[in-house]
């Protein structure tokens, strides 16, 4: 800004003398002034999208660090149970080592009873080893769902990247990859159709999800508080809310190669907010619409079946 005020008064000074100066020699002072003005806007832009951009990246870095440190706390589990099987598997060792010392001098009656514990304590062994590899298998199937929600987050991110900074945020919670839609991309004030940014945005979406079999989908609408005064079959936030879920897995199944057993559609209301404020900032916001896709989870279900 001191620069361009220097500009400024370089300029002054030049048309307070144009007396002493040629008109060529004002007009090429006229256009180092305009193109000076033109360089600092420019690198006033480029500044704003690298602030915007370190931003991003700063969120970022920390949504990986809380994984990091969440992935750190699981093995630590996992490590901690391990240790207590292992102390138990020696224990029972070591009892049936002692059995076989305490049995050695009794009477030849008590080879069944020293055998049914042999047998006993080695189906305990077997099902420690079980549970182990179970185990094993859980933690296996766990990270490679880790993976395949990452790489589920990647895709929609890189399809909808035109979108993010007209509405639309992508995050990963609970196993699961969020894609939320504020008001303003879908929706006029009060309305459930959506609009063409809105019809854009869900066909780069649809593509993902077409070519993605594995991924079971959930639309949530929801609301601000600001109660909705509506006429018909849609009176109030509940119905506007469940209306525009409704109408945004429609759109989707314009796509013909995604399955409508994996959607299912459901209207929140004004109950589930994300800024508990009562602002017009906090009320746009909660005016939103959650497309939550989740991998399914069958061989988790059936290894946690068969414990």
């Amino acid at each position: 800004m001191k620069y361009y005020k220097i500009l400024g008064l370089f300029l002054m000074l030049a048309l307070l003398s144009t007396a002493c100066v040629t008109k060529s020699k004002y007009k090429e002072l006229s256009n180092l002034y305009q193109k000076c003005s033109e360089d600092f806007n420019y690198t006033l832009s480029e500044k704003n999208e690298l602030v915007e951009k370190n931003e991003k990246l700063t969120m970022e870095l920390l949504t990986l660090k809380d994984k990091i440190s969440q992935l750190k706390e699981d093995t630590t589990a996992v490590g901690r149970r391990l240790r207590i099987a292992e102390r138990n598997l020696s224990k029972a060792k070591n009892d049936y080592d002692e059995l076989l010392r305490s049995f050695s001098d009794q009477n030849l009656n008590k080879k069944a009873e020293v055998e049914m514990l042999m047998n006993s304590l080695e189906a305990r062994q077997k099902e420690l080893e079980e549970k182990e590899t179970k185990l094993a298998e859980l933690q296996h199937i766990l990270d490679q769902k880790d993976a395949e929600v990452k790489a589920l987050r990647n895709k929609v991110a890189d399809a909808l990247t035109g979108f993010t900074d007209k509405g639309l945020s992508i995050y990963e919670k609970n196993g699961k990859v969020y894609v939320s839609l504020d008001e303003k991309l879908l929706f006029a004030s009060g309305s459930w159709e959506i609009d063409s940014k809105g019809k854009e945005a869900l066909g780069e979406l649809g593509k993902v999800l077409a070519n993605d079999h594995d991924i079971n989908v959930v639309i949530e609408g929801h609301t601000d508080n600001v109660p909705y005064r509506g006429s018909g079959n849609v009176k109030d936030n509940w119905d506007l809310s469940v209306m525009r879920a409704t109408a945004v897995v429609k759109e989707l199944l314009k796509n013909k190669d995604i399955l409508p057993q994996r959607i299912s559609a459901s209207g929140r209301s004004e109950y589930i907010s994300v800024d508990a404020e009562d602002s017009r900032e906090a009320r746009s916001k909660n005016r939103r619409t959650e497309i939550i896709l989740t991998p399914q989870l069958d061989e988790l279900f059936k290894i946690i079946d068969s414990q």
